[in-house]
């Protein structure tokens, strides 16, 4: 009998690369691989009970020996967390969770197949859909979203790279790896501090670090991707990183002149930089671009979706999440951790990039006297007033350099601080003991 759904089935098995035509836990006949992250490879698979294919989304095991090794500290606070909230949702735009597969040395999600692919197939030779087609999809996108905020969830990273298609070409939200879960008593979102997100589709606010309203974070996302869908470009862009990060925090962008009016006017209200002035999912559902041709009763089953939501779609979302008297299942043991850091996201080959809220520099006398006090030579560029760059230089060594530390101006209360590691043992050690305290801000949940 197969493992009911939120069950874990384990085996003692020894684990190694599956190859095609394995048959996992007896249970599912492993196909080709459909893509990798970071920590977890995506395979098709096919259940041998029903012959219907999924998709499994093979991790390390984070409970295995040597999981806590160096380079797989977030791993089990991913898994539990992705697992914790794909338990809470069953909408039809969103990847099913339908059980979790686990031996000594890996867990196995089975979800959704999206055999349609990536949403991005569907663009045409100019690189973009036309208005009406990527009104289609953005308000499948607004369903999901405002699903999961009813839930209680929110995603985080919304990009087209996360927007699948099944077979009959409906979008799948999938991936909800960096996602958070209300913590609120009533069931409201408390603001946030975790920097998180891919940078072209991050939220302004993020970027303060004086944190955040999650559900307002993925409906920022939610209109740079309707933007790229019918535009074909990014509305926030520019080869260098820190001034696009500047284009987003003053939420300075242009529209193509093929869109619409309703269209421009329904950007400007999401792409708002001021968070309380932004659309919520609701905002947007009443927006007349987003109504245009469509009946109420065809927005209301829409904006349903098949979940499990009670309330008419046009009234105030659900925010309460679940709560049953139910017995704890394999979902809940996996999904008691907190969220983690991932500002690592923001990061590039040998280098660091923090955004602080404070003066070039505070930040800049830290660094100084962390070198100082790692017995280095500290050398700062004046050409560049107040924002350095400070050279922290290995004098014994021939005066190589362990650290560089520039600082960028984005507005008047949010800098990025950006740290060009040193080759070698000691840049490393240097950096986790002395120079990352000192660049970054303490620590907040």
């Amino acid at each position: 009998m197969p493992p009911a759904t939120g069950a874990v089935a384990y085996a003692a098995a020894a684990d190694s690369p599956p190859a095609a035509g394995t048959v996992l836990l007896g249970r599912y006949e492993l196909g080709g691989l459909l893509g990798r992250g970071a920590s977890a490879k995506v395979y098709l698979a096919r259940d041998l009970l029903t012959g219907r294919s999924v998709a499994i989304k093979s991790f390390p095991n984070p409970r295995a020996a040597g999981a806590n090794a160096a380079g797989a500290g977030d791993r089990p606070v991913a898994i539990e967390r992705e697992a914790g909230i794909l338990r809470r949702l069953r909408h039809r735009h969103v990847v099913r969770l339908h059980e979790i597969l686990a031996t000594r040395k890996k867990v196995h999600f089975v979800l959704d197949l999206a055999a349609g692919g990536e949403l991005f197939s569907l663009v045409d030779a100019s690189g973009r859909m036309t208005e009406d087609l990527a009104r289609h999809y953005f308000r499948q996108l607004v369903s999901a979203v405002r699903y999961c905020h009813a839930r209680g969830v929110y995603h985080r990273d919304i990009k087209p790279e996360n927007l699948l298609l099944d077979e009959a070409g409906a979008l799948m939200v999938a991936d909800f790896g960096l996602g958070a879960v209300a913590t609120a008593t009533d069931g409201s979102s408390l603001l946030r501090h975790t920097m998180c997100g891919t940078p072209a589709y991050v939220a302004p606010e993020i970027l303060s670090r004086k944190g955040y309203e999650p559900a307002k974070v993925d409906i920022w996302s939610c209109g740079v991707v309707l933007f790229v869908l019918a535009a074909g470009y990014l509305p926030f862009n520019d080869a260098s990183l820190v001034n696009m990060y500047r284009k987003i925090y003053a939420g300075r962008f242009r529209c193509p002149g093929w869109f619409s009016p309703a269209l421009r006017d329904l950007l400007r209200r999401v792409l708002d930089p001021d968070p309380s002035a932004r659309f919520d999912a609701d905002g947007i559902v009443a927006h007349p671009w987003f109504r245009h041709g469509a009946s109420d009763e065809e927005l209301g089953r829409l904006m349903h979706g098949g979940g499990e939501q009670e309330e008419a779609w046009f009234g105030p979302a659900e925010t309460k999440a679940d709560e049953d008297d139910r017995e704890p299942t394999a979902f809940d043991i996996l999904s008691f951790s907190p969220g983690s850091d991932l500002s690592a996201l923001f990061v590039g080959a040998g280098k660091e990039r923090v955004f602080v809220g404070e003066p070039a520099a505070a930040v800049l006398a830290r660094v100084e006297a962390a070198g100082r006090k790692g017995g280095y030579r500290v050398r700062k560029d004046g050409k560049r007033a107040g924002g350095g760059p400070v050279y922290v230089e290995d004098e014994e060594g021939g005066g190589g350099v362990v650290a560089k530390v520039s600082v960028f101006r984005l507005a008047d209360a949010v800098s990025v601080v950006e740290v060009v590691k040193g080759d070698g043992a000691d840049a490393a050690l240097f950096w986790t003991e002395l120079l990352e305290p000192a660049v970054k801000p303490p620590a907040v949940s």
